[in-house]
């Protein structure tokens, strides 16, 4: 008898075997986050924005490097991920939405690529990714393709949030809104699937920091780093306007992707 999909039921690659092992939220104990993130110049990063959003002026370009800890699909394992971002805008669907679209995300478990690439829209790459490293003067980290760097970033100067500041923090980052992108081309050109997405993460943060940063691109050779060499490239020609700000937060997280959703279109956000 051939295989029939429960339309009920999500399903990842390969779809023989049943339905996607991967829950509709994962529920992250500890879960630490490092922004860095800077004003660039609209048209130049209007060339990398997918033509269901609108750049506003003045965009923020940020970096960020994530770190989650036992993590249910990965056998409780842990992964790293660096994402780059733009702000961005949707508006169509009877609603204007405002947040971030990550240009490109990088992780280093092939399980956390498989997560959200096509479901959630989120364009990752696979990556080796370093820990934060605490130093007298900061923190640090690398992303690299084998071993070839593609970005270093780094923060100084930290000032915790008072209580007053932390709880204004957890009440914006109870509903983080993310912008997704499925795009799936087409045998013969074209695409088979094209359209936005908005995705949905909920942080609690326990301990929050703000600082000065700094970040890097590497504009490195396709040889030596084939999957990221294009992104890496273009990444390091966007400019950056004014100092970049470091935001450091440990706490709790949810990525929750029962509420994943289409945008513009009838039945969608």
């Amino acid at each position: 008898m051939p295989v029939e999909l429960d339309p009920s039921r999500r399903y990842d690659m390969p779809a023989s075997f049943g339905p996607s092992s991967i829950p509709a939220r994962t529920q992250v104990k500890r879960a630490e986050s490092l922004v860095l993130s800077a004003v660039t110049d609209r048209t130049a990063v209007e060339r990398l924005v997918p033509a269901h959003f609108t750049v506003p002026e003045a965009p923020s370009l940020t970096v960020a490097h994530m770190a989650y800890h036992d993590i249910d699909y990965l056998g409780g394992r842990s992964y790293n991920e660096v994402v780059v971002s733009v702000s961005a805008r949707h508006d169509g669907g009877g609603q204007a939405i405002a947040a971030s679209l990550a240009l490109v995300l990088w992780v280093d478990q092939p399980g956390a690529l498989i997560a959200g690439r096509e479901f959630m829209g989120l364009p990752k790459i696979l990556g080796r990714i370093s820990d934060l490293e605490d130093r007298p003067d900061g923190v640090r980290f690398t992303c690299a393709e084998y071993d070839v760097p593609l970005l270093v970033g780094s923060a100084t100067g930290w000032t915790p949030l008072d209580q007053d500041r932390l709880a204004r923090l957890n009440g914006k980052a109870a509903d983080v809104q993310t912008f997704g992108w499925k795009y799936i081309a087409a045998a013969g050109g074209g695409s088979d699937v094209d359209h936005p997405l908005v995705n949905s993460m909920r942080w609690s943060y326990e301990q929050a920091w703000t600082g000065q940063g700094d970040f890097l691109f590497h504009p490195v050779a396709f040889a030596d780093a084939p999957l990221s060499a294009a992104a890496a490239r273009q990444l390091a020609m966007l400019p950056v306007t004014g100092p970049v700000r470091a935001f450091r937060g440990i706490g709790q997280a949810t990525i929750d992707r029962a509420a994943t959703r289409r945008i513009g279109h009838v039945g969608g956000v």
